[in-house]
């Protein structure tokens, strides 16, 4: 098999650079990760401990410091690697940054004032329920969560070319005989209702709260990152051929 569901971004070069350069400024930063930041402001207080569940190469806390708090107490983790590495080489020794996997996050309970996890949730293979103990065990207050919601549940993988790893061979072979992908990262999108529910079944004292994500403007980043990125057209982002309704999920325990 060429690669699996859990090392495909470590395989995605591109993508890590592409993290990179909004780290450090060589590039604008994502819309979403202003967003992520204007967001946590409205619950931020000083000295507040941040824990970013999915850091990529840091390029949401050069927003953080931003547009929130330059000194922010933060820590990022990254199930992938060498975005790790990428991480630690932007930003030396004045953040903390560790591989840690959202499924299992290596912190102890209540340790962290915000707990983040943006554009993580639809990539996770169904269902995200262990994902969100984890979240709410390692969050003392508030778990912030971006994703894509559904008028339905879909669960969805997004099969991987050879020209996506720099693979100069036909696409022929994208399936193996029992037909799984060579390669694939889950898309999923899960109603309001469903992201309600499981909140309510691990923490039925918690607060909800969800609201779009409409902060961003005209962007298209398919050329600096795979064909398949994202651009805006009449206000709506768009994928490949998805349509996607990004919104925070705001969670107060």
């Amino acid at each position: 098999m060429r690669t699996t569901i859990k090392n495909v971004w470590d395989k995605d070069k591109k993508y890590g650079e592409y993290f990179y350069k909004m780290a450090t400024g060589q590039l604008p930063a994502m819309f979403c990760a202003v967003a992520l930041a204007n967001t946590i402001k409205k619950i931020y207080k000083n000295d507040m401990k941040v824990l970013d569940v999915g850091c990529g190469a840091g390029h949401y806390l050069r927003s953080f410091r931003e547009n929130i708090n330059k000194n922010i107490d933060y820590t990022g983790i990254d199930f992938s690697p060498s975005f790790i590495r990428l991480a630690k080489k932007a930003f030396r020794d004045s953040a903390e940054f560790a591989v840690g996997e959202i499924q299992n996050i290596p912190f102890k309970n209540n340790q962290f004032d915000i707990v983040t996890a943006s554009n993580i949730i639809l990539h996770l293979p169904p269902p995200p329920l262990k994902a969100f103990k984890e979240l709410l065990r390692v969050s003392k207050k508030y778990v912030v969560a971006r994703t894509v919601f559904g008028e339905r549940n879909y669960i969805m993988q997004e099969v991987l070319s050879n020209s996506d790893f720099g693979i100069n061979q036909p696409d022929i072979a994208l399936f193996k005989s029992d037909g799984i992908p060579m390669s694939f990262n889950y898309f999923n999108l899960y109603t309001e209702s469903y992201f309600r529910d499981l909140i309510n079944k691990i923490a039925p004292k918690a607060k909800v709260n969800i609201i779009k994500d409409l902060s961003y403007k005209q962007f298209d980043n398919r050329k600096t990152t795979r064909s398949t990125g994202t651009r805006v057209v009449n206000r709506l982002q768009i994928s490949g051929n998805l349509l996607l309704d990004w919104r925070f999920i705001i969670i107060e325990k």
